[in-house]
């Protein structure tokens, strides 16, 4: 874990003495597709004893880094943000749960822009884009700066292009939007991502596919060196995933083939995980999974995508992914028995296996979801009195004494 200043006031959930309180998991929908069977909700929850959290130690760390680095922004410690930013990424430093750091104290430099531009206050975040823009003119050859520079012109024409579709002044915010989109073009076109070994540069250069006229014939040459970069990186398959999907610039056979592609690419780093990825983005973009997909490799990558980090915080947006899959093939009844089976044991893996704290906010539906999952795997042994806790690598049950 890197440590930042806010870090080291964290009080974590497995430090002695420093418990916090604990979360109280009850039902909160009542969604009758999560019933366990012969069991209730409250039976199930009340026989877990691992440790529940609203929100993980990953998330936790990235919401650290941004805070410190907004803060180190706002006091005019340029010089250790640019050091920091410029390090980070060129080292390629990975925060907890996959998460690299570039990209996260970037954020918290913009973190003023970021706000502005949610209320789309557009004077504010010109004045932060000058702010950035001062800054860059004291460090013409650091690519941290020019990254921060062209990443707040790509965040305003974003959001621009945005209000355009909202405002009777469309034509005149869609024109101020590309002159954003041309300005960040020119400055990253002074600095070469392979060269500057940087794969922050190659993600700030990905995001100009929406608002360049070439959009579509560069995006894949984009995602590919962003890939050469960064090939543990599950955030450039989610982005280049969305890009895939009909409504941009692919079709359900472009995006399948993408899919298998990016597979290969990054293979000898994280076997199948960007299959994985690729359809968990789709899926969450379009509400249901694509009928292009190959669900055994799909589930083998969801595996490589836990394994790639080990961490609690993918172990649990894999369950809970698993735990929605599998009420929804459920729904289906016959139709849907082979893929309830192989889900079903997907997720007997993976609570068995690797997950040994929940993390609630990366359940969709809470608790409900959650006692579903445990019901379906550990359901046998609750009926007959077992409580879960954690056991080797993952989740196991055992018998009270008393009984």
């Amino acid at each position: 874990m890197l440590i930042t200043p806010s870090l080291l006031h964290v009080k974590t959930r497995r430090g002695r003495g420093r418990q916090e309180t604990a979360v109280s998991l009850r039902p909160i929908s009542r969604d009758p597709s999560y019933g366990v069977d012969g069991l209730s909700v409250e039976d199930v929850l009340d026989r877990l004893d691992v440790p529940v959290m609203l929100t993980g130690p990953e998330m936790t760390e990235w919401h650290c880094i941004r805070q410190d680095h907004a803060a180190m922004t706002a006091a005019g410690q340029w010089g250790d943000v640019l050091d920091a930013l410029r390090f980070a990424d060129q080292d390629r430093t990975m925060a907890s749960g996959g998460c690299r750091v570039a990209p996260l104290i970037s954020d918290g430099i913009r973190t003023r822009l970021t706000e502005a531009l949610a209320r789309q206050d557009f004077p504010a975040a010109k004045a932060e884009l000058l702010r950035f823009e001062a800054v860059f003119e004291m460090n013409p050859e650091d690519h941290a700066a020019a990254h921060l520079v062209a990443r707040a012109q790509i965040d305003i024409g974003l959001a621009k292009r945005t209000a355009a579709g909202k405002s009777q002044d469309q034509h005149a915010l869609w024109a101020e939007s590309t002159a954003h989109f041309d300005a960040a073009e020119a400055i990253l076109d002074a600095f070469d991502p392979i060269s500057e070994m940087s794969p922050l540069l190659a993600e700030t250069r990905y995001q100009l596919v929406r608002g360049v006229s070439d959009g579509a014939d560069l995006c894949r040459d984009w995602y590919e060196d962003w890939c050469d970069l960064a090939p543990d990186d599950a955030t450039a398959h989610a982005t280049h995933a969305i890009q895939m999907l009909p409504d941009w610039f692919g079709s359900l056979a472009a995006f399948e083939k993408a899919a298998r592609r990016a597979t290969r690419l990054t293979g000898h780093a994280t076997g199948q995980a960007a299959y994985a990825v690729y359809h968990m983005t789709a899926r969450e973009e379009l509400g249901d999974l694509l009928p292009t997909i190959d669900l055994a490799l799909f589930l083998r990558g969801l595996s490589d995508y836990v394994a790639a980090t080990g961490c609690q915080h993918r172990a649990n947006v894999a369950a809970q992914l698993l735990t929605c899959l599998m009420r929804d093939f459920r729904r289906e009844g016959p139709a849907g028995a082979y893929h309830l089976t192989k889900v079903r044991a997907a997720l007997s893996d993976l609570l068995w296996n690797h997950l040994q704290e929940v993390h609630l906010d990366r359940w969709q539906d809470g608790s409900d979801s959650l006692a579903f999952a445990l019901g379906e795997v550990f359901g046998p042994a609750l009926k007959n009195g077992a409580r879960i806790g954690r056991k080797g690598d993952g989740l196991g049950t055992r018998m009270p004494r008393s009984l």
